[in-house]
């Protein structure tokens, strides 16, 4: 069924009422939001959706907690997760006081997406190499919303940790490795691969997790560098993430369980045996992967930067054993079909 309706972030009155009338109408039982701009606004107005339909949503403090980097941050420090060091600016003045800098430093809001009357302000992150760029940065974004983090600079490899948080226990844990990132400076992975469990990066996420009240799927995002042995958090994902794709095809579904918790009360088993070594791609994610690298290694960079050719040579492979994609598959091809569609669309 194609429904449409106002973007919550153009119009987030008429994207709420968009979403309770589509509910009345189709009778709708579970409601399932899938990205920050689509989360909080149905978690500030659930009230309006008692005796409708439920909401796969956590509690809104422990929402607020994982939706807010700096928060999540200081729950972090208190749980004794390692985390880089942030600072929490709202003035000009505040970057006078801060110790002396090794640049490049990352510039990050504090929220994906934050609300102002009706539309929302979507959060970005950057990096400055110099107190004059960061000076320039940062003022850039407290016109736009106020507040901004900067950050600590950490290279390393990107290791997700997902689970199923019910009844107060940590369940279905689930890990990867980053293969590839969509911008190779950080950002969405566009290529990823299973591994076995760490019982380091598990206790962590569980201390995090559980400290911030939450419950539902959630993902915890880690940069570990293996010179030092160290590892330190980068943000938490209180909702289904981009790469959910990857534990469906090792033999977890996570929105399976979400489905039959929510409406029939089942709980999750502790731990399920999953593929490990299972590589999973998103088709427009590599493409543009590789439209980055091929840019070239930006001025400046201080680690290491991948490079065109060796890089094409890995995207060029379109399968082998033990490879699936996000967005495409030979059921159902229309999804990478038009995404890649819409892809190069918007570039030629």
């Amino acid at each position: 069924m194609a429904w449409q309706h106002p973007v919550s972030t153009d119009d987030v009155a008429g994207f709420l009422e968009a979403v309770l009338d589509f509910v009345r109408r189709q009778t709708i039982e579970l409601v399932v939001p899938a990205t920050d701009w689509t989360l909080l606004p149905l978690s500030l107005d659930r009230s309006r959706f008692d005796n409708l339909c439920r909401l796969a949503l956590p509690a809104h403090p422990a929402l607020e907690f994982t939706s807010d980097k700096y928060r999540s941050i200081e729950l972090a420090k208190q749980a004794g997760v390692p985390v880089p060091a942030t600072v929490l600016v709202k003035s000009p003045d505040d970057l006078r006081r801060l110790e002396e800098l090794t640049f490049p430093v990352v510039v990050k809001d504090r929220f994906s997406a934050r609300w102002q009357r009706n539309r929302a302000v979507l959060g970005t992150t950057s990096y400055a190499y110099s107190q004059e760029e960061l000076a320039l940065k940062v003022s850039e974004r407290l016109a736009a919303c106020g507040d901004v983090l900067v950050q600590e600079f950490r290279s390393g490899i990107g290791i997700g940790f997902a689970c199923f948080v019910a009844a107060g226990k940590l369940c279905l844990p689930f890990q990867w490795q980053r293969i590839r990132e969509v911008d190779p400076r950080g950002s969405g992975s566009s290529a990823r691969k299973s591994v076995a469990l760490d019982a380091r990066i598990g206790e962590l996420s569980q201390s995090l997790i559980l400290r911030a009240g939450f419950e539902g799927i959630a993902m915890v995002e880690f940069k570990s560098d293996p010179g030092r042995g160290e590892v330190c958090l980068m943000e938490i994902n209180g909702r289904p993430w981009g790469s959910l794709g990857l534990p469906i095809a090792c033999g977890i579904d996570y929105p399976n369980w979400l489905v039959g918790w929510y409406l029939e009360g089942t709980l999750p088993p502790r731990e399920i045996p999953y593929k490990q070594g299972l590589v999973c791609r998103r088709l427009v994610g590599e493409l543009t992967h590789l439209v980055n690298v091929r840019a070239g290694r930006p001025k400046h960079w201080p680690t290491g930067y991948p490079g065109f050719w060796s890089t094409l040579a890995k995207v060029a492979i379109p399968w082998y054993p033990g490879m699936c994609y996000d967005d495409l598959s030979w059921h159902d091809p229309w999804p990478g079909v038009a995404g890649v569609s819409h892809w190069l669309r918007e570039r030629l």
